[in-house]
């Protein structure tokens, strides 16, 4: 197992024994406290390997070579404090028990004449004083070493742009050279997830020690098995539970599922966007998604098994204390919607988190709704606003009886208004002086609206249309009968084209449950 730079909170806890007990020893690429090392030889009771970085350096002294030390020996002098590790900076060391031999070269590229920084060539010059004690386990072990273990990256290599973070080019040589198995390194720290930790270099894998890495010789790096254990058995628990949700909505599966953004703001029409400052923001107010509203449930458990592989590596962050960027969000009203960082959001409801940081764009909407509305309540407070709209701007309920007149849709009421208006036109048409609003809407309701709900009635049509209502069955009829009239002659009959729509457009009870029986034994697969 490697360590470099963060004190992992996997490795500095009770279950250290259980996690790691199987390694066989412990090397360390630097930029961390002595502390640390002491803990982990205590519980472990393995041997632990390590060179300094540029950072921790307080007990550095105690490690110095002995003034009158011979470099050409085979064990230069240490002197021990009783740390319970062996610093290897600047040496080759033989461990026996696992049958490594491990070179250590510890600190970085020179960036501000600080301590224990150096420059490319006074790296070279500390890689060459490395030669004799190799030559030795060359001659008599078979082998030059397995293991470099460095702090800085070689160049090119895992390193950075910055003057503290670029790599070694004595590395590469040493690499090629001398072919170690493994140049185990830290000093470059790991945020992203993502981020490569493992590249191949000839006979050679690089690999970044950040927080900790568990390898073994004969099989390559691995990554820690507990993390690896807890973050699949969290996802197949998360998919379970997102299994019972699909279960439990079988009856109405919307229910289960997450709203879309942009069937939501179809229904609001926002007319206002402001970017807010990041912000801590509730995770149970967040409803839905931009574009990945099909992959979770209505409470973000994972619905989908090629979502495992993503989501395990963001609770592998979890789990390691890795942070992560901030999600960014879409607000409307008190709603919130994921724009980027579905995954992130799943895992942290997962673990049972309560909030989460987000970059947040409010859009402005004119109706107040509540976080826990559906998407039928959404749509059903917008069209009442519709309704509101409309009979205050026009005073209908004084003309007709509006209470009779109920839709399921957005935009009918400005539709059926746009009736009365045209209704209105057509009777002017044989008159000389205009008529009032209220005459014209009197007539259609009695000679245009009536009649068309009469024939729903008395066909029963609205039993082939679940969920809908009479003034929807008119506004679609209406315009069935204008496309019959055009295509066919303008006196066609009403009441024809009313059963010719309900025959075409209509679906019977049966149909809906089958289709939901068949999205029941698609859950059970």
């Amino acid at each position: 197992m490697s360590v470099a730079d963060h004190v992992d909170p996997i490795v500095y806890s009770p279950n250290i024994r259980e996690r790691f007990g199987g390694v066989d020893c412990v090397l360390s690429a630097g930029d961390l406290d002595i502390n640390y090392y002491e803990y982990i030889v205590t519980r472990l009771n393995k041997p632990l390997l390590f060179v300094f970085g540029n950072h921790n350096l307080a007990k550095f002294p105690f490690f110095r070579l002995n003034r009158g030390c011979n470099l050409s020996s085979i064990e230069p002098q240490i002197v021990f404090h009783s740390f319970g590790s062996k610093c290897i900076d600047g040496s080759v060391h033989f461990e026996r028990g696992s049958n490594l031999i491990v070179a250590g070269l510890g600190g970085c590229r020179r960036y501000n004449n600080g301590y224990h920084q150096f420059t490319e060539f006074q790296m070279f010059f500390r890689v060459v004083s490395l030669f004799p004690l190799m030559l030795i386990n060359r001659l008599f072990r078979g082998r030059w070493l397995d293991i470099l273990l460095t702090h800085a990256a070689p160049a090119g290599i895992h390193d950075r742009m910055d003057a503290c973070h670029r790599g070694f080019r004595v590395f590469l040589w040493f690499m090629r050279s001398f072919k170690p198995k493994y140049l185990i390194h830290g000093h470059v720290h790991l945020h992203d997830i993502n981020g490569k930790r493992s590249s191949r270099y000839f006979n050679t894998t690089v690999i970044n020690a950040y927080d900790h890495i568990v390898f073994n010789m004969e099989n390559g790096m691995t990554d820690n098995s507990f993390v690896e254990y807890k973050a699949d058995s969290d996802f197949s628990k998360a998919r379970h539970k997102a299994w019972v949700e699909s279960l439990k909505t079988l009856v109405n599966p919307k229910a289960g599922q997450l709203l879309s953004f942009h069937d939501i703001k179809d229904i609001l029409k926002p007319e206002s966007e402001r970017h807010l400052r990041m912000q801590a923001v509730s995770i149970d107010k967040i409803v839905g998604s931009e574009d990945r509203y099909m992959d979770f449930s209505r409470h973000f458990f994972p619905k989908k098994e090629h979502l495992r592989q993503r989501w395990k590596n963001v609770d592998k962050a979890h789990l390691t204390d890795v942070i992560l960027p901030p999600i960014k969000l879409l607000k409307l009203g008190e709603m919130y919607f994921v724009r980027d960082g579905n995954h992130r959001v799943s895992v942290a409801l997962s673990q049972g988190l309560k909030t989460i940081d987000a970059e947040v764009v409010e859009l402005g909407a004119r109706i107040p709704i509540k976080t826990t509305a559906t998407r039928e309540e959404i749509l059903k407070a917008v069209i009442e606003y519709e309704r509101s709209s409309v009979l205050e701007q026009t005073g209908l309920a004084r003309m007709i009886p509006v209470e009779a007149i109920v839709f399921t849709a957005l935009g009918r009421w400005h539709e059926l208004l746009n009736h009365i208006e045209g209704h209105k036109y057509f009777i002017n048409m044989d008159i000389s002086s205009e008529i009032p609003l209220e005459k014209a809407a009197r007539s259609w309701f009695e000679n245009l609206y009536s009649p068309i709900v009469r024939i729903i009635r008395a066909e029963k049509i609205l039993a082939r249309f679940p969920s809908r209502t009479e003034a929807d069955l008119y506004i679609w009829t209406i315009k069935h009968w204008h496309c019959l009239k055009e295509k066919c002659s303008p006196d066609y009959p009403l009441n024809r084209a009313v059963s010719e729509f309900a025959a075409i457009h209509g679906r019977g009870f049966s149909s809906r449950w089958m289709k939901r029986i068949r999205k029941f034994f698609a859950a059970i697969k």
